[in-house]
């Protein structure tokens, strides 16, 4: 796992090999400067100065006022009215814990994943939603021949994808009208034959998975079929979407219900790793 120190490494490390325009180089310049602040911060030293991190990063004290001012009115860093010192602030703790909760998902998932796609000889994929996108934290590629080119990263729209739509599903409902109305401003897609192609078809279509416990998309991204579980925290929160993929040609109809049998059984999976306790209501007499 990379330390937070290592983390501004490899970003800052990536920004410096990125060529811009003059203006551009000046911005990446300002967040690698702002990026070196952050990595000050440590256990030994948690508190600094602004004298103090202007020294040490051999910054102007100007320019190392503006970065620190813009990173508290972000909430990446706190300020001691009385000692004038800064520490890390709650947004920080808030992208530790994103951090945390995706590599614990990750690490959990994948032999669960990996046994999936062995049962199923289909795609395997662990996605969370980011805007009205889901995006692909885990895949287990097909052993067929045919796979279907995903990658870890790749970004797929919510309302064509088993992944997206268990997502959409399980959002708040305001949460989710929202999105589904922002969806409409974009436009859908028709990538495949049954698309959908307005935000009360996908509605009418979202209200029915939480009751089911699985989405089942059928020549909407692609040709061939998508089944979507969900995954749950240990709060009960959906967090993330299990679906397994493929194409239509190596499918019987009659294989579905055990797709999705094993596909909904292997999100439970995943789901008790995470700390998740189904609830159970069990009828009992008390006695006084």
């Amino acid at each position: 796992m990379l330390s937070i120190e290592h983390f501004f490494e490899k970003v800052c490390g990536m920004i410096g090999m990125i060529k811009h325009s003059a203006t551009h180089r000046y911005t990446i310049h300002t967040v690698k400067n702002a990026l070196q602040i952050l990595k000050l911060f440590s256990k030994n030293k948690p508190e600094w100065t602004l004298t103090e991190i202007s020294t040490v990063l051999k910054i102007n004290i100007s320019t190392a006022h503006r970065l620190l001012a813009t990173l508290e009115q972000k909430d990446y860093l706190r300020r001691d009215k009385k000692t004038k010192r800064y520490r890390l602030g709650d947004k920080l703790i808030h992208l530790a814990n994103v951090v945390t909760s995706t590599m614990e998902i990750h690490r959990e998932a994948e032999p669960i994943l990996k046994d999936l796609a062995q049962k199923l000889k289909a795609a395997v994929h662990l996605g969370v939603l980011e805007g009205t996108e889901i995006v692909y934290l885990n895949i287990i590629e097909t052993p067929l021949p045919t796979p279907l080119n995903s990658f870890i990263g790749k970004r797929n729209p919510s309302y064509c994808t088993g992944c997206g739509k268990v997502m959409l599903a399980f959002q708040k409902e305001a949460e989710k009208i929202k999105l589904i109305q922002k969806l409409e401003k974009q436009g859908f897609v028709p990538y495949g034959r049954n698309t959908v192609s307005t935000g009360e078809q996908l509605l009418n279509q979202l209200k029915q998975i939480p009751q089911q416990g699985y989405a089942l998309c059928i020549d909407e991204y692609f040709e061939g079929f998508s089944i979507g579980a969900p995954v749950y925290d240990y709060t009960g929160e959906v967090i993330a979407a299990i679906s397994a993929t493929g194409r239509m040609h190596h499918m019987k109809e009659t294989d579905f219900p055990t797709l999705i049998h094993e596909v909904i059984k292997a999100s439970q999976n995943v789901s008790e790793k995470l700390g998740y306790i189904k609830q159970i209501i069990f009828f009992t007499q008390i006695f006084v």
